[in-house]
């Protein structure tokens, strides 16, 4: 059987991230290697990993990397004829990775593999069930499973056109030619990228149901964070300079400065939801200025 190298990224979050290795401790595919990434790392949590979990490997970054780059970090250091990538507010079932790794094995196309993803307080719905393409007027996934009940309708196995960033199986030995995760995107929408240069260099990306997992969505920076927002927005607008040209792009910009940055800067202002509003505002000047003291100052 191949190896599986399962990478995980921890920022600060000793707790969680325990659940996430004590669910991956019980996985029944034998052949893996456990490397995980203490991004802005604090030495009580080195310590707590290293003495609780010592099977695993333990990558020290004094610098928060973000999700692109506390993961590719691991990445160069990995062994695996597999690389998974793997949130570390996830839960994972037993036996989640072999049909996985039999479907990689069984169809050589594949560069990226994704499970149904549920929400893991709310265990029967959906996420994820693959994602069909990019909305061209408004920058956001075409999700349809987001949120529904699963009814067993999303069991199949099929191309589907992004993987998901909570958990995505990679062939490790595409890497060397479709290039790593783009660190310019440190939070949120780097997968779609990472997906676009995978597919660009000929391989398919597919959603299968016969493997599941459950996300604690955003349990590193919050669901309602002004972070998020800064980056959803940031790096929406990002996402479509890099892949998209002509018409669509220009209809893109026109919607978003037109639209939606306006309405979401006023709804979080009547709200009393200043931080919001400032998150937006900062994310469009970082693409009207090109200027870094607008990139990433709310880390500090």
């Amino acid at each position: 059987m191949p190896v599986v190298s399962i990478i995980a990224v921890n920022f600060r979050q000793a707790e969680i991230t325990a659940d996430f290795l004590d669910s991956i401790r019980a996985i029944s595919y034998p052949r893996i290697e456990l490397i995980l990434v203490d991004n802005g790392s604090l030495s009580d949590q080195v310590d707590f990993f290293t003495s609780h979990y010592p099977e695993i490997r333990v990558l020290v970054s004094p610098e928060n990397l973000g999700f692109a780059g506390g993961n590719n970090l691991a990445i160069r250091e990995a062994a695996g004829d597999y690389i998974l990538m793997i949130n570390n507010d996830t839960l994972v079932p037993s036996g989640f990775l072999e049909p996985m790794v039999a479907l990689m094995e069984e169809r050589q196309d594949i560069g990226i593999l994704s499970p149904k993803i549920y929400y893991a307080d709310t265990p029967k719905v959906l996420q994820y069930a693959g994602i069909n393409g990019i909305n061209r007027f408004t920058g956001r996934g075409l999700n349809q499973a987001k949120m529904q009940e699963d009814d067993g309708s999303f069991d199949y196995t099929a191309p589907t056109h992004f993987a998901h960033g909570a958990c995505m199986l990679v062939r490790a030995n595409i890497l060397p030619i479709t290039g790593l995760l783009s660190e310019r995107y440190f939070l949120y929408y780097e997968e779609l990228d990472f997906c676009e240069a995978v597919r660009q260099k000929g391989w398919a990306i597919y959603y299968t149901g016969q493997s599941h997992i459950y996300h604690r969505e955003s349990t590193s920076i919050g669901k309602f964070s002004p972070l998020k927002t800064y980056y959803l927005f940031r790096n929406r607008w990002l996402f479509m300079r890099t892949w998209y040209r002509g018409l669509s792009y220009y209809l893109f910009v026109l919607y978003f400065l037109g639209f939606g940055v306006p309405w979401h800067f006023v709804k979080h202002g009547l709200k009393g939801e200043i931080d919001h509003s400032k998150a937006i505002w900062r994310s469009v000047l970082w693409h009207l200025r090109g200027d870094k003291k607008y990139m990433d100052e709310t880390l500090a």
